[in-house]
């Protein structure tokens, strides 16, 4: 007997897991404001943007028709 309750609290305990153990863990740093795209005229522009964001985390992409 004792088992089995062993078991259906084991049980009640994965459930609840399931159900509120995402929202326990989701981060509370949300972005306040979007990402913008930016076209860049030479690698002096890029420099100095890329600069500018020391210790943020940064993507650089380059894109090419070809």
């Amino acid at each position: 007997m004792r088992d089995r309750l062993h078991g259906i609290a084991a049980m009640a305990v994965l459930v609840v897991i399931a159900i509120w153990g995402p929202s326990l863990v989701r981060s509370d740093a949300v972005a306040t404001t979007a990402p913008t795209l930016t076209d860049l005229r030479n690698v002096d522009e890029l420099k100095t943007l890329f600069n500018q964001d020391t210790g943020k985390v940064r993507l650089v992409l380059l894109v090419s028709p070809t």
